[in-house]
């Protein structure tokens, strides 16, 4: 399998598909025009509120996380939604950079280090990808890393899952709590901080209050590991790795190169939301009580990405396009807010990989593997370096980063082969 080859019927990333209603009674819509007029609707006509779909009974707290709410329920009754971004809004957008920036740097410094002390000449770039995603949110979060593996498994669990079949993990909901507990007992001024003085305010519940937790640690994993995958992946299939080293200190063309890879990929491929009044989308009529999917998938191959401008067809990978107006991060009032930390890793992960491991490219006897679920990601996407060179350039790294012992190693060097320390 290749990078592009993604794991669903060709129709779902066609723009020109007409939207449709399948033999389940779902409708699809597939142009960048529908998509955005579902995404712009107040909430009166579209939602995402799962209350007319989930099953009863105790349910998965990601289910209550924002992205799942409205500011008009289905029954048009004032919704959570802004109430819901309010309380974490103002700290991811104006300190999260500035708070996580040194730890995703450590954070990505560290994963390849390990690569390279392997030194085993190749990688798999999913695991890698997956393990700095997950690590910077569980730093993000309050999650302890020794409980990485665990965390791990649950994230696994999640994504594994269709909406409608989640599971509750009341393990996780319990270590939740315990953490909330710690945290009031010894505060900082974090992230979780913050949630947890919006619960005691009363502005967030407790199911709110474990929904965006889970929530964060379910929307900062899989996907984002999908979009530094397909960085780099995507790039090596379409002939850009030396493009992308070569703009590495290019802070514009390497952000512009990131946004190719969330528009052309799509980690989260659809979203399903729930019609409340008949509508008409494409030509088609669909009715109240209907389950619509939005395909962003799609919608990113669409020409008014390109936002009037003439440059490369959107059906291509092309690093260079500016301006990408994608909907890979959604839009409008449910445009996620992790999105600039999303960013950052991913530069930092692009920026580690290519500068420390010198010929990286993709392997051309491993396997290229993708799988479909809530996102699109891939478990296998292997790649290969020169093991030695990369040993040797850590190596004087590491004695720049000691100038005193640089200095005395020097020192002995010039007394002649027969001095010792």
């Amino acid at each position: 399998m290749r990078p592009s080859d993604f794991p669903r019927d060709e129709k779902f990333r066609d723009p020109r598909t007409p939207p449709f209603r399948d033999d389940r009674g779902i409708y699809h819509v597939f142009s960048y025009a529908d998509v955005l007029t579902a995404l712009r609707d107040s909430g009166s006509t579209f939602s995402r509120d799962p209350s007319g779909w989930l099953p009863p009974g105790p349910h998965a707290p990601t289910l209550d996380f924002m992205w799942l709410t409205e500011p008009i329920t289905p029954d048009g009754r004032p919704g959570r939604h802004t109430a819901l971004r309010a309380a974490a809004e103002p700290w991811l957008r104006t300190r999260a950079i500035r708070e996580m920036e040194g730890v995703v740097q450590e954070t990505a410094e560290r994963l390849v280090t390990g690569v390279i002390e392997e030194g085993r000449g190749e990688f798999n770039l999913a695991e890698v990808a997956q393990r700095f995603s997950l690590r910077v949110i569980c730093q993000l979060v309050g999650i302890e890393l020794e409980r990485e593996t665990w965390i791990r498994e649950k994230v696994d669990e999640h994504m594994r899952s269709t909406f409608s079949d989640m599971p509750v993990q009341w393990d996780l909901q319990s270590y939740f709590w315990q953490m909330v507990a710690r945290r009031l007992a010894r505060p900082r001024d974090e992230l979780l901080d913050v949630l947890i003085r919006a619960w005691q305010d009363g502005a967030l519940s407790d199911a709110e209050l474990l929904g965006y937790l889970n929530g964060l640690v379910m929307a900062g994993t899989d996907s984002t590991a999908a979009s530094m995958v397909n960085t780099l992946a995507l790039s090596a299939e379409f002939g850009f790795l030396d493009y992308a080293r070569d703009v590495l200190d290019d802070d514009d063309a390497l952000r512009d190169l990131i946004e190719e890879a969330v528009r052309f990929g799509a980690p989260f491929p659809a979203k399903p939301i729930s019609v409340l009044r008949d509508c008409r989308l494409g030509g088609l009529d669909i009715p109240a009580g209907s389950t619509l999917y939005l395909w962003y998938a799609a919608a990113n191959r669409d020409e008014a990405v390109n936002g009037g401008v003439q440059q490369a067809d959107p059906r291509t990978f092309d690093p260079r396009r500016r301006p990408n107006m994608h909907l890979g991060f959604g839009r409008g009032r449910h445009y996620c807010l992790g999105a600039d930390l999303s960013r950052l890793e991913g530069r930092a992960l692009v920026r580690e990989l290519s500068t420390r491991l010198p010929d990286l490219k993709m392997s051309e006897t491993r396997p290229f593997l993708r799988h479909a679920g809530i996102t699109d990601w891939a478990s296998d996407a292997w790649f290969t370096y020169d093991a030695e060179r990369a040993a040797a350039r850590s190596a004087r790294s590491s004695l720049a980063a000691q100038p005193g012992l640089v200095a005395k190693l020097s020192r002995y060097q010039r007394r002649g082969s027969d001095s010792t320390p």
